[in-house]
């Protein structure tokens, strides 16, 4: 008993001499949990690919557990994720009225609230910016799944890759809406109340300080973030500031547990390497970086309306490739260090203007915009000619969608293999629900794709294919079908979340059978 009161003083006394180095105080409150044999936490990450797909190049052969991959889904099957993999295919927006909204903006706000929208505000551009009417599931799993939050982390982290829009789009580049509420002026006269868009960070070293800054005394202050930046920019760590803490764990916790120490270390020290451009070509279960991102990388924002159907100079894929893996990096490394359990990636806005070089049909030294392009397509074939000029484009399409699978894979690869605190795969307490704002070129929204990937700690039955294009589901059968694994104890996740502003009126309002298993 003098053992375990003598080790109590000496942690509150060393949890005060931190002065509010929150990010060490969560490391020694994890190693004490795991010692004592609890389990990992869940962990919630919703990402988003633009422009929806090409259906007869996205649906698997055959359904359930022995479908085959199709060419856009090859990249997961190649990363070694099948058993970590739902697809569905023929969800859509049934229950959903969503007034005024463009098929790309509205898409976003309807596939990441599942709510009506009251309307589109006036932004000075175009007048289809869709306004949420509710917040974003990763807002909702965040107020009603205790473990997904801790004390002092950051709440959640937001990021995108290429923020450029059609004309001041908010809704065309952002995932996360808060449950606070405000009016605006609407582009169908007077006001309207929306859900306060929580706008993503364009730059991966600002998303870094954001999380690390709270391994520095004082905490994740502003002062502390524009420490951290500038610790980057020289080429410092962050650790700087707190290896005699770190020291100090070490000789409180037990020996056995100095191995966890380093793992935060070493993981933080990576992460810093990448984002400061000291990492010149991999490592193991790091993605490799083309081209080493440094503190100033950041997404084209602002406005970019570009229609025009020729093509372009710039191939704009690499660095989306760059700023994708950083954002993704700063993520995969505060889900490890337990800083924060929620977090949002968007590779585009659903107005894609991004470049990309060599994927259309026998042009393999030009580059073409992606979203810009859907627009030659007024109608989806069953199974497009590959010699016919439509059929080059939906090629063009379906090999932009596998260029951002591949990099998701590639991410999702080193969530598979990367372990936290507790001994066990950061994707297999990860569920990561991959969404789209259309189902296809021709913006529809239905029959959508969606995939779901992780959680297999939590229940989630990976290695399957539903398709209910005969029969359209809701996608908000999907939500429900992943609130099932973060409500385990709730008899029914519908009346559990009956308070939320969610559509609940299709007729098919409920999880779909078969996703989700009661963890033993």
């Amino acid at each position: 008993m003098h053992g375990v009161t003598s080790y109590r003083f000496r942690r509150r006394s060393f949890l005060a001499s931190l002065g509010g180095a929150f990010g060490l105080s969560t490391l020694l409150s994890n190693l004490e949990a795991s010692a004592e044999g609890q389990a990992s936490p869940p962990r919630f990450l919703m990402m988003f690919w633009p422009v929806g797909t090409v259906p007869s190049a996205f649906r698997p052969t055959g359904e359930g557990v022995n479908y085959k991959a199709s060419p856009i889904l090859q990249p997961f099957e190649d990363a070694g994720l099948r058993q970590d993999t739902i697809v569905l295919y023929g969800l859509s927006d049934k229950g959903l009225s969503l007034i005024g909204g463009g098929g790309s903006e509205g898409g976003v706000v309807a596939r990441t609230t599942g709510a009506s929208s009251p309307g589109t505000r006036i932004n000075g551009g175009e007048a289809d910016d869709s306004v949420a009417g509710g917040p974003s599931f990763d807002q909702i799993f965040l107020k009603h799944v205790a473990r997904l939050s801790r004390p002092n982390a950051v709440p959640y982290l937001n990021a995108i890759g290429d923020a450029r829009v059609d004309s001041n789009e908010i809704s065309a580049q952002c995932l996360s809406y808060s449950y606070d509420t405000r009016s605006i002026a609407a582009v169908q006269g007077g006001s309207i109340t929306e859900n306060v868009p929580l706008l993503p960070e364009v730059r991966p070293a600002q998303l870094y300080a954001k999380v690390f800054s709270g391994f520095m005394p004082g905490g994740n202050s502003d002062a502390n973030q524009a420490e951290a930046l500038r610790a980057l920019q020289l080429r410092k760590s962050v650790l700087d500031h707190a290896l005699g803490q770190l020291a100090h764990i070490k000789r409180l916790a037990p020996a056995s547990e100095a191995p966890r120490i380093d793992i935060h270390a070493e993981a933080i020290r990576k992460l810093e390497e990448q984002l400061s451009g000291e990492l010149a070509g991999g490592m193991p279960g790091e993605c490799s970086v083309p081209v080493a991102p440094d503190a100033d990388l950041t997404a084209l924002a602002g406005s970019a309306s570009e229609y025009g159907t020729g093509a372009v100079v710039d191939d704009e894929s690499v660095q989306l490739e760059a700023l994708g893996k950083s954002h993704l990096a700063v993520i995969r490394a505060a889900f490890q260090c337990d800083l924060t359990r929620v977090a949002t990636f968007q590779w585009a806005s659903s107005v894609d203007k991004v470049a990309f070089k060599g994927l259309m049909p026998e042009e393999p030294d030009t580059s073409y915009r992606h979203h810009p392009l859907s627009h030659r397509i007024l109608q989806v074939e069953p199974a497009p000619d590959p010699n016919s000029a439509n059929g080059k484009v939906l090629q063009f399409l379906a090999n932009v969608h596998t260029w951002y699978n591949k990099k998701t894979a590639d991410f999702l690869k080193t969530l598979q293999q990367t372990q936290d605190v507790f001994g066990n795969s950061l994707l297999s307490h990860t569920i990561v629900p991959f969404v789209t704002d259309t189902a296809h070129a021709t913006h529809s929204r239905s029959p959508l794709p969606t995939l779901i990937f992780g959680g297999s700690a939590l229940g989630m039955q990976g290695g399957q294919y539903l398709n209910f294009e005969k029969e359209l589901r809701p996608h908000n059968d999907a939500w429900l079908s992943i609130a099932q694994a973060y409500l385990p104890d709730a008899p029914d996740v519908v009346a559990a979340l009956a308070g939320e502003t969610f559509a609940k009126t299709a007729v098919l309002q409920q999880p779909i059978a078969g996703l989700w298993r009661r963890p033993a």
